[in-house]
Formats: C-alpha cells, structure tokens, sequence
C-alpha cells in the first residue's frame, strides 16, 4: 500500500515533460526504490533443487505401491480367515426316527472277476473237477501202464531194414526208461486214452518228467542219427513216409519237448494236464504242445492268454532258432497269431538267438577284411 502511494505522488509530480513542445512526454520508471519489494522463491533461485525434489517423489511413490502390493496378499489372507465360516457340526438328534422301511439285503457274494486284459498273462489255476476230464477213475492206483508210442499197428509201407530198426527202437532202454512224450504225442492211442483222464495224464507225466533228461536227450538224439543211416530207415525219411517222420522228430524235438510238458501251474498241477483235459476251452490249450514236432497251429486257434502258454512259448522260443529243430518252421506263425490276441508283449514273435552263434555283421566283415588284405598285396607287390 505503502509503494502504491509513493509511486501515485511521482507520476503526478513528473507529469510535466522537459521539452518545451506540445508532446505528451514518456512516462519513466520510477526509481528503483519506489517500485515494490517482490520476493522470489528459492526454487527459482535453485532450479536443481526441484530435479531433487521430483526424483524423491517419484521413488517414495514406487515404494509406496511395492509395500502396498506385498502386504495385499497378507491381508487377504487374514480377511478371508475372519470371514471364513466354522462349520457346523450336526449332532445326532436322538428324537429323529431311523429306518422305518423294508429290511435292507445285502450282497455278500464276491465281487465279479475284472475282465482280462490282453497283453497280461492271466493266472493259470487247474480247472474243477468236473470240468478237468471227460471221465476219471477215482480208483487209479500204481498199476497203470505208462503209455508207449507206436503201440497201434504199423503200415506196411517199410522197408525191410526200416522195420527192424522201428522193432529194436520200441524196445530200447531210450525208449522204455525215459518215456519221451515227444515220441508218445502223436503216435501212442494209450497216451490218447489216457488224456481223458486228469488222474492219467498227470501219471504219464510224472513218469515222464522223472527221468533223467539229459541221458535221455543223448540216447534221443543218437537214436535219431540212426534213423536216418542207409542201413536203417534213410529211404523211407526221403520218402516223407509219415511214421519215419513222426519218429525222427520227436526223437530230436526231446528236450523242448520235455521242458513244456513239464511246465506246472501256481496250484502245482501240470499245464498239459490242464490243457488236455478242460471241456471249457475244448482241448485247444493243447494246441502249442504239437509246435516243436513241426506242426504249424491252426489260424482259427485261440489258446489261452494264460502263464503256462507263455512259459510254454517262451521255451519254444529259445529252440526256434535251430534251424534242426522242426520248431524252427512253426513257431513264428504261432507267435505271430497269438501276439495278435494275447499282445505283442505276451510272447517273442521273433526267434531267440542260439548260444554263441556269430552275428551278421562279424560274419559279414571276415571276407570283406580278407578281399581287402588280397587288393592291398595286388597294389603294392
């Protein structure tokens, strides 16, 4: 107000102009100590004062809204736990009526059995008696007769010195003493009497599994080199003649024989016994048994995805690569039609390997190496 005044009585004090025209003269400024006091502030006297001050701000912000999220988490969880509600626990109200309808029945017969997977060997258990034979004898004592093979007579299509080796044949101790079921499967009519019968069949098998098999499979096995002599029965094995080939395989085919038929299942009962005598699969279990005498297996059968057929297959497998052994020209077809029901990793479509054979490539690398060694020495002789 002061200034206000001060500066109002100069104007009128120099209104007057100093020349002597008729102009209206320029008004001056006032004097420096006339004009009012203006203060400045210190941002403007400071400029890098506000860059400070801005920078601080913006950081208190940005920890501000870290703070504020870390603890959003927390206190969510502690309305949550303050908003949750307790549940409530009903008693039992002793005034409510309990069941006033029918008596309930319950079932207590077992639950059904789940349905078999293929693939999956399924566990092998003996068959009920009334479905293990088609007639038994329950007064079967040690008095039965171990069946033979060529106990039917013979055709006349021999050879003289073919029949008297068959004669010396039937009568060997090989023969009489190990009770080669190879022998007996496709030629004995007392081993096919027999099979009707679990209690039989379980002797014929027991008789046969007693013996000593690896004295047997020598006395097989020359056997089967005597066969085929010019002396002996060599014309008529040429002759396919059916007996002279039904001998001599099941004289060779002795050991994988003997190693099936006397596979056992869980309850300790023999899996050909099972196979042979169980109505419900209509003998076809015993299918695979005939594979090791070069006999091929139906494509219409369809054994048992059960453990003896997997344990029968897998002995067969280590046979099938021996290229003198007839198993050698049946069991892929087998393995391959039961893979397709049973699954590919219930049984080894493919042959194992025999023991110590050469691979392919070390048989294929010797006279490639040897063709090598011959060029160098040709070059540089």
């Amino acid at each position: 107000m002061f200034h206000h005044e001060a500066t109002m009585a100069w104007l009128q004090e120099h209104r007057d102009c100093d020349c002597d025209c008729d102009c209206k003269c320029l008004l001056r400024p006032p004097p420096r100590s006339l004009r009012p006091a203006t203060t400045s502030s210190p941002v403007r006297r400071h400029p890098g004062l506000l860059l400070l001050l801005l920078s601080l701000l913006s950081w208190a912000s940005l920890l501000g809204t870290t703070s504020a999220a870390s603890l959003l988490p927390h206190v969510g969880r502690q309305d949550r736990a303050r908003s949750a509600p307790t549940p409530q626990i009903l008693e039992a109200d002793p005034l409510v009526p309990g069941w006033d309808g029918p008596e309930l029945v319950l079932d207590t017969r077992e639950p059904p059995m789940p349905p078999a997977y293929y693939g999956h060997a399924t566990e092998t258990t003996s068959a009920p008696p009334a479905k293990r034979s088609i007639k038994t004898d329950p007064k079967a004592n040690g008095d039965f007769e171990i069946p033979v093979p060529f106990d039917s007579a013979l055709n006349n299509n021999f050879t003289t010195s073919c029949a008297q080796f068959f004669r010396a044949m039937l009568t060997s101790e090989t023969v009489t003493d190990c009770h080669p079921f190879s022998l007996m499967l496709q030629t004995s009519n007392s081993l096919f009497k027999a099979s009707r019968s679990f209690v039989r069949i379980t002797q014929t098998l027991e008789a046969t599994c007693a013996a000593n098999s690896t004295q047997c499979k020598s006395g097989t096995n020359d056997l089967a080199r005597q066969l085929l002599a010019d002396d002996a029965c060599k014309i008529d094995y040429d002759n396919n003649n059916p007996q002279v080939v039904q001998a001599y395989n099941g004289l060779i085919a002795y050991e994988p024989m003997y190693l099936a038929s006397c596979l056992k299942d869980d309850d300790g009962d023999f899996c050909y016994a099972n196979a042979v005598t169980n109505t419900t699969s209509e003998g076809i279990d015993a299918v695979p048994f005939y594979l090791p005498l070069g006999v091929n297996m139906p494509g219409g059968s369809r054994p048992t995805c059960n453990s003896c057929l997997q344990d029968e297959m897998a002995i067969f497998s280590s046979f099938a690569a021996n290229s003198t052994q007839p198993i050698s020209k049946t069991y892929s077809g087998a393995a391959s039609t039961i893979s397709m029901y049973c699954g590919t990793a219930f049984v080894n479509v493919t042959a194992a390997p025999l023991k110590g054979a050469a691979s392919a490539s070390t048989a294929t690398f010797t006279p490639m190496l040897s063709l090598l060694i011959m060029v160098f020495f040709y070059i540089f002789q």
